[in-house]
């Protein structure tokens, strides 16, 4: 697999090895494919405009939800498993609301660093501001996502859990994450792909 975006590939290489076999490598290069191309979807296509400040931080939108719960369903086609629809909504809603309370006051500085134009503290965010929150909050979710099935496999074997069980181990999987060091990569690999996302936001435009 590629190792452009390190924490990603690290994340898919303990799933393959926690399944001993079961998923392969092919399947991981999908889902690795799906990921960038989720996230750079949701860049172009203004998903981050339902991701926005706050009091306290950042609120959540249902779009963001469905933009990442449609991906977590793509990632599992990629790796041959089924987990309910149900449960896949309710991780995505898990995975994101963990992210931005653990997180949120994080991800606004680095978008704020990033994007002359940024007011913190209002509800609006210039255009290049919502498609890097976008990208940064999907791609995170994704390896967390991928962080999850790895531990969930490890303690059952298979990849089955309730939506309170998913709850539960989304808050403790972003509680033991360096959000600061996820950002940071994530944050490159966006900068590496503006051009794929104003290609895609062109396209879109059409």
């Amino acid at each position: 697999m590629s190792n452009h975006t390190h924490l990603l590939v690290h994340a898919l290489k303990a799933l393959m090895e926690e399944t001993n076999g079961i998923i392969k490598e092919n399947q991981a290069e999908k889902a690795q494919n799906t990921i960038q191309a989720c996230a750079i979807t949701a860049a172009a296509s203004g998903v981050g405009a339902s991701i926005f400040p706050g009091p306290g931080g950042l609120v959540l939108a249902a779009v963001a939800v469905g933009a990442v719960w449609v991906m977590y369903a793509k990632i599992n086609k990629d790796l041959g498993i089924s987990i309910k629809d149900n449960v896949l909504k309710s991780l995505a809603s898990a995975v994101l609301s963990n992210i931005l309370a653990n997180a949120g006051a994080l991800l606004l500085a680095f978008v704020a660093a990033a994007i002359i134009g940024f007011i913190p503290g209002l509800n609006f965010l210039v255009a290049p501001a919502q498609a890097m929150i976008a990208y940064l909050a999907v791609f995170a979710a994704a390896i967390i996502y991928i962080n999850l099935l790895r531990k969930l496999f490890k303690a059952n074997g298979a990849f089955v859990l309730t939506e309170d069980e998913g709850a539960k181990m989304a808050k403790e999987i972003v509680e033991e994450t360096d959000m600061n060091a996820m950002f940071k990569e994530i944050k490159k690999s966006y900068d590496d792909n503006k051009d794929e996302i104003k290609k895609a936001k062109d396209s879109g435009a059409k």
